[in-house]
C-alpha cells in the first residue's frame, strides 16, 4: 500500500486500508471523490466501501470495474455527481 491510500482511508475513516488497496485504483478514486469529505460524504463511502463491479478478466480490469462501481455507488449516496 502506497502512501497517497493511507492517507486517503485516513481522512475517509477506513479501518482497513490494505483491503481497500486491494480493491480500488486509488488514482481514479482521488479525482472523483473530495479530498476533505463532509461527515455525510465519509459516512456514504463507509457503507458502500466494498462495493464491487462484475469481475471477470485480469487483477487491474477488476480493480478499475470495483473502483467505478464504489464511485457511481457514492455519487447515488451523496448527490454528489461533480
Amino acid at each position: 500500500m502506497n502512501e497517497k491510500t493511507a492517507l486517503f482511508c485516513q481522512s475517509y475513516g477506513i479501518k482497513d486500508a490494505d483491503r481497500f488497496d486491494g480493491l480500488y485504483e486509488i488514482d481514479e478514486i482521488v479525482l472523483f471523490l473530495p479530498p476533505e469529505p463532509t461527515e455525510s460524504e465519509k459516512s456514504a463511502l463507509l457503507e458502500v466501501f466494498g462495493a464491487q463491479g462484475v469481475t471477470y478478466g485480469y487483477v487491474d480490469y477488476q480493480k478499475s470495474n470495483n473502483t467505478f462501481e464504489l464511485i457511481m455507488q457514492w455519487r447515488e449516496k451523496t448527490g454528489n455527481w461533480g
